[in-house]
């Protein structure tokens, strides 16, 4: 892995989705999602639960638990510990981003120690979804630590689980090893004895351990190697459809970026596909819209703005940014027009980008400053507003909503939208897509708002991307799809 995991309780912060994946082998989740996202929103299969079954209402839902699960330190998983972690999940001191996946269950409640009853304060499609969404926590382990206390507490030193794997060791920034968890509900698997995620920032060194037989699996192969290892007997190459799209970020509140017209021009200055074939190696498609072209809510109509150079610039003189002293650059308002570019300083990739997107915009006169920044402070300046662009990728959620990204923030409300977007109309068709219940008449709304959406260009949509997995092939029974790299790691095995 490029970076060590940053909590073993992903309700203290953000987790990312390798995070995520670790902590899957460690925590249980009431059932198991399945990557089906592409033809209908995904299905599920048991997992802590057995069997799981709506009222005749559907405002209730109640689960039924496996009876022989434990936690390691011996003590039953119960239903307890899945309403102590609804309550976790609700409480508005920690900073966990998935609360509002929980605004429409009402309660959870105890029904026996295997049988857990949640109530909902309506009907919609995602029901099953919300209700499983988040990691069961040990009740009788962490009810102890005050609340308060959380978000600055090493849970390393309070680590109870309960999943295939169990954690043997965690030496910071070097390594993470997992050990098969004896007591783990469906034996014999897993097949593993151990795990060990080693962690090397550097993307050349762990393809040389990959080649070397030091390591098994690296998660992230940069697409210019993916052709030249793909020739090595003993490495396999996984292509994975991803939810990841790259994106530039324009800041909507900031004039003349505040103009569609601006944003539209920018986008269709920019040789997008020029970006897919060099910097991705053809390992990436290009992006039409706001939902990947791999999920089931993606609108099909949608076709990828152009590479128009004339039309950015007809654009540009409309909306009054034009080259009024002859320097070969455009002016607005009396002032150079420069668009600050902001990327993160440890990624190749996105340096590549910055400087063919550079070279792109300054053939229509619009001079761009690429910056590489440290990833946090880069952040922050994105959280301020404080900037002009921002070239960065976003993995969307299997749960279409649209809401997080694309509605007018608010002062009250959570919100990923950053850039500052707001169109009413968006808002609306967002918001009557949340309150219908038929999934094919919600997809109605969601189509219109993508097509708003392109229209008005928040954001340039560079890519989708592919992930590109390195698998020793001394490895089998893997099944490495969009869900997650380590989605079936109980049924690995090693070829001696």
């Amino acid at each position: 892995m490029a970076q060590d995991i940053s909590s073993f309780n992903e309700y203290t912060g953000f987790a990312e989705s390798t995070e995520l994946a670790i902590l899957d082998l460690l925590f249980p989740s009431l059932l198991i999602e399945q990557p089906d996202y592409e033809q209908h929103p995904p299905s599920f299969a048991p997992n802590l639960a057995v069997s799981w079954a709506f009222s005749e209402d559907n405002r209730t839902l109640t689960f039924h638990l496996r009876p022989n699960a434990r936690w390691s330190d011996g003590t039953p998983v119960t239903a307890e510990d899945v309403a102590f972690t609804f309550r976790v999940q609700k409480d508005s001191r920690l900073p966990w981003s998935g609360q509002e996946i929980k605004d429409f269950i009402e309660a959870v409640e105890v029904v026996s120690p295997t049988e857990v009853r949640f109530r909902f304060s309506r009907t919609y499609p995602y029901q099953l979804m919300d209700a499983n969404d988040g990691h069961i926590l040990p009740a009788h382990a962490w009810g102890k630590i005050p609340i308060e206390e959380w978000t600055h507490t090493d849970f390393s030193r309070h680590l109870v689980t309960s999943g295939p794997f169990r954690v043997a060791s965690h030496v910071p920034q070097q390594s993470l090893t997992l050990a098969r968890d004896p007591a783990y509900w469906d034996p014999p698997k897993p097949y593993l004895d151990r795990v060990v995620f080693k962690i090397i920032p550097d993307t050349g060194q762990q393809l040389s351990q990959l080649l070397a037989g030091l390591v098994d699996v690296v998660l992230m192969v940069p697409p210019r190697e993916a052709a030249e290892l793909k020739r090595h007997p003993k490495v396999e190459v996984v292509e994975v459809p991803s939810r990841v799209w790259g994106y530039i970020g324009w800041n909507n509140r900031r004039p003349p970026l505040s103009d569609r017209r601006v944003r539209r021009a920018l986008t269709l200055a920019i040789n997008r596909q020029a970006i897919v074939d060099t910097v991705y190696w053809g390992f990436a498609r290009l992006a039409k819209g706001p939902i990947p072209s791999t999920m089931w809510a993606a609108n099909r109509n949608l076709e990828p703005l152009p590479y128009d150079p004339a039309q950015a610039a007809a654009l540009l003189d409309a909306a009054g940014v034009r080259d009024t002293n002859g320097d070969g650059f455009r002016d607005w308002q009396g002032k150079a027009f420069t668009v600050e570019l902001l990327y993160p300083s440890v990624n190749p990739l996105r340096a590549q980008a910055a400087v063919m997107i550079q070279a792109d915009l300054a053939k229509v006169g619009v001079k761009v400053q690429p910056t590489p920044m440290e990833f946090t402070a880069m952040m922050a300046r994105q959280e301020a507003g404080n900037f002009d662009a921002v070239l960065s990728a976003w993995e969307e959620a299997t749960k279409v909503d649209m809401a997080s990204l694309w509605v007018t923030p608010s002062a009250t409300a959570g919100s990923n939208n950053f850039v500052g977007y707001s169109n009413p109309e968006v808002d609306l068709l967002v918001a009557q897509a949340r309150e219908e219940n038929d999934l094919d008449k919600a997809k109605v709304f969601w189509d219109r708002a993508q097509e708003l959406i392109v229209e008005d260009q928040p954001v340039t949509f560079l890519y989708e991307g592919v992930q590109l997995v390195g698998i020793f092939r001394r490895i089998k029974g893997a099944n490495i799809n969009p869900a997650s790299v380590f989605f079936n790691l109980p049924e690995w095995y090693c070829e001696p």
